[in-house]
């Protein structure tokens, strides 16, 4: 992950190359207080009208104990494909290097041909003494009022570990779907959880169900796990059993809490997004000078 193996042609900013076209690009290197400066921009251009502009900054220390890169782009072609993005890494004199990624896009179904923007990010750390986590998330919204989200996070500790995911959905219509899991382990043979899910229907009425569960370092296995339907009219059943006999299936009423809040709306999003959605196709010729040529380098992220 050092920031030595990055590609200097922006291989995020490009990941399908020119998509059968030609790349152009400009380089300047500068050294200044003992560092390296290298800057590079390019232009692809391909099929389909594609165009990517990038932008990438890769600084190095003379000795090779420290260094980053950092990479922009922004792309687009005739299908209406939008793209922002970035990515950084590096790494330091004390034993630490790390990464990070995020895009926007913005794009049609093929199939349907509803609009949705999607955005996501990718972070990772490790410190010299090989401690590490990551966290990533994403997010999609579209046109017809739709949305999903969701996040993962991890980290590792020599022998021990843990991890954490959580995602939602809405279907446009009022009715969600929400879940989350999470689990570790001590590196000893130990290892436990606990994970649910709550279905809702646009009217308040759904099922929730979950488990919590562990396994201990000589394989025994606990698990309890426990499920609820909720009906309009404030009536749950709720019901479950575990592995050490316990169990319930029961009825009762009460003041069910259901979460109306709403996410942002397709205009919203767009509102949010302006950015990305000002990227558009620049004709490019021979005559067109430099200026010209890096146009779009107002929409760099």
């Amino acid at each position: 992950e050092d920031a030595d193996d990055e590609d200097d042609g922006a291989a995020g900013a490009s990941e399908d190359g020119a998509r059968g076209g030609n790349r152009e690009t400009s380089t300047s290197v500068e050294e200044k207080g003992g560092m390296k400066t290298t800057r590079k921009r390019g232009f692809d251009r391909g099929e389909g009208g594609y165009q990517s502009r990038w932008w990438t900054t890769k600084r190095d220390c003379p000795d090779g104990r420290s260094g980053s890169s950092e990479t922009r782009w922004a792309k687009c072609d005739f299908s209406g494909y939008k793209e922002l993005g970035f990515e950084k890494s590096g790494f330091n004199d004390t034993g630490e290097t790390w990464w990070e990624t995020w895009r926007e896009i913005y794009c049609r179904d093929d199939f349907t041909g509803v609009e949705h923007i999607e955005r996501s990010a990718d972070k990772w750390a490790r410190d010299a003494q090989s401690k590490e986590w990551q966290e990533k998330w994403w997010e999609r919204y579209y046109a017809n009022g739709a949305v999903e989200r969701g996040v993962e996070k991890s980290g590792r500790e020599v022998r021990q570990a843990w991890w954490e995911k959580w995602g939602e959905q809405y279907d446009g219509e009022g009715a969600t779907l929400k879940w989350t899991d999470k689990w570790a382990e001590n590196g000893m043979g130990m290892r436990w959880g606990d994970k649910w899910e709550e279905r809702r229907s646009k009217i308040g009425s759904g099922r929730k169900s979950g488990e919590t569960w562990r396994v201990g370092q000589d394989g025994e296995r606990f698990s309890r796990t426990w499920g609820e339907v909720l009906s309009p009219d404030g009536s749950v059943r709720k019901f479950g059993n575990s592995t050490t006999g316990e169990s319930w299936d029961t009825t009762v009423v009460e003041n069910v809490y259901f979460d109306k809040s709403k996410p942002p709306t397709w205009q919203e999003v767009l509102s949010s997004s302006e950015r990305l959605m000002s990227i558009e196709l620049t004709p490019v010729s021979q005559d067109d000078d430099d200026d010209d040529k890096w146009s779009l380098a107002r929409n760099a992220p």
